[in-house]
């Protein structure tokens, strides 16, 4: 599913009832409104602090209609649509406009969206850096491999004995076996 990441324009309800710096989620509704899931870190959660994790969440409970006051029905014409997030490969694919992104969430849109790795086999040590710079969150661990994915959507399957790694692009057939994989708890 991809989801709509929204600004909303200022002076406009959504910009006075939504908390500066929510990432806002949305699907179109036939009345000219549309429905948004919002996600501000108003309580102050470590786990919430980057835009990227808010929109993660935001993005789950759209997709699970997760009961919320969290969510509201905003006219069309008072959000800008900013980007696009998939929420199964919990990534941005595209952002469409950096300079309202950025103002709204106060971080560099390259933060927010993550940089990528080059793709295909490596030595460990030669991504190390870039790797550690591209936000990795651990998926699985089995013996000496570790599996990661990263706020761009790669998957990283690293072989710590070995010390190779493989950069998969997020919409590889094989990024999307290890993802299931992962849903599936093996």
């Amino acid at each position: 599913m991809i989801l709509n990441v929204y600004v909303p324009k200022p002076e406009s309800s959504a910009a006075s009832l939504v908390l500066p710096g929510s990432a806002i989620v949305g699907a179109e509704e036939k009345d000219g409104r549309i429905l948004c899931y919002y996600e501000g870190n108003a309580i102050g959660s470590k786990d919430l602090e980057s835009f990227y994790e808010r929109i993660r969440r935001a993005a789950s409970r759209l997709a699970t209609k997760y009961p919320t006051t969290a969510m509201a029905a905003f006219p069309a014409d008072e959000l800008e649509c900013a980007a696009t997030y998939d929420v199964e490969r919990e990534y941005l694919p595209s952002v469409k406009d950096y300079r309202s992104l950025e103002r709204w969430t106060r971080e560099p849109a390259l933060i927010v969206q993550g940089p990528d790795l080059p793709e295909g086999a490596h030595l460990t040590s030669a991504i190390g850096t870039r790797f550690e710079k591209a936000f990795p969150r651990l998926l699985k661990r089995e013996g000496p491999v570790h599996t990661y994915a990263l706020r761009c959507g790669q998957i990283v399957v690293i072989n710590v004995a070995s010390g190779m790694s493989e950069v998969i692009h997020p919409t590889d057939k094989l990024a999307e076996s290890i993802r299931q994989e992962v849903r599936l708890g093996r």
